[in-house]
């Protein structure tokens, strides 16, 4: 087991995640029969280049993030470190206690106005697809490695349960944005735990009921405990912000200066 971990954590996540959205931008433009391809191509780009400022400031992120995991797993640190377990055990617990902070972390960022002001970005897409998984503020990247950082120095996981949970989600976090839907099986056989496609759809509804939804990552269980678990047809989502309605808006310099300007929630 160690072995396969090891060999997974040894892929370039930045690659996987560029060959994901690849693949599955290809199938967006195949179903569409690439009727759209010009304007799929304007708003793969305008996400791309807001990407290039996540990944460098995650290169930076990540150096810190190897010493601090390090500090943890020499010293013992966090919960799981003051057991015995497999370490096969250890890592289920691991990938369940990141997406447990993450669901918290992730209801903060839509409380806490200053957090909104850098998550709005990712939910100001008018347009679902798959390239919104890319479209995030460069500084969000704090607010997502934070909850991880928090994760991880509590429990006590070390640098190989944190890259091989973010290697098992990045296909799930692509699949969550892209433009075509999927059955109701899916929903009803593997929604019972896990974050379905249709199901992230909803949170990113323009109405703020379902905005402030299935805020999960990659299980459900959350959402359905505490209480902000909505489901509604993938017809029926208009998606985006009311405010970020326009071309101007969806321009990649207006999405990186948005967060320093005081744009006043809209709700239908």
């Amino acid at each position: 087991m160690s072995n396969i971990i090891d060999s997974l954590i040894s892929i370039n996540t930045d690659k996987m995640f560029v060959v994901l959205l690849a693949i599955f931008f290809t199938i967006e433009q195949l179903l569409e029969k690439g009727t759209a391809i010009k304007k799929n191509s304007i708003h793969l780009f305008h996400s791309i280049i807001l990407q290039a400022g996540y990944i460098i400031l995650n290169v930076l992120i990540a150096s810190i993030f190897v010493f601090i995991f390090d500090w943890v797993t020499v010293n013992n640190m966090g919960l799981l470190n003051q057991i015995e377990l497999p370490y096969i055990i250890k890592i289920i617990a691991g990938i369940i206690a990141i997406d447990f902070i993450g669901y918290w972390a992730h209801r903060l960022n839509h409380t806490w106005h200053l957090f909104w002001r850098l998550h709005r970005v990712h939910h100001s897409d008018t347009k679902m697809d798959s390239s919104t998984s890319f479209r995030a503020h460069p500084f969000d990247v704090v607010l997502d490695n934070a909850s991880v950082l928090v994760a991880g120095i509590f429990f006590g996981l070390d640098i190989k349960i944190i890259i091989f949970r973010w290697i098992l989600y990045m296909p799930l976090f692509v699949l969550h944005h892209v433009s075509f839907g999927f059955p109701k099986w899916v929903d009803s056989f593997f929604g019972k735990i896990f974050v379905t496609p249709n199901f992230h759809k909803v949170h990113h509804h323009q109405y703020q009921e379902y905005t402030d939804s299935n805020y999960g990552n990659m299980f459900i269980i959350w959402d359905k405990l505490f209480g902000t678990f909505k489901e509604l047809p993938v017809d029926k989502i208009k998606y985006g912000l009311i405010e970020f309605e326009g071309p101007n808006k969806q321009s990649f310099w207006y999405l990186l200066v948005s967060p320093f300007i005081n744009i006043k929630r809209l709700d239908k």
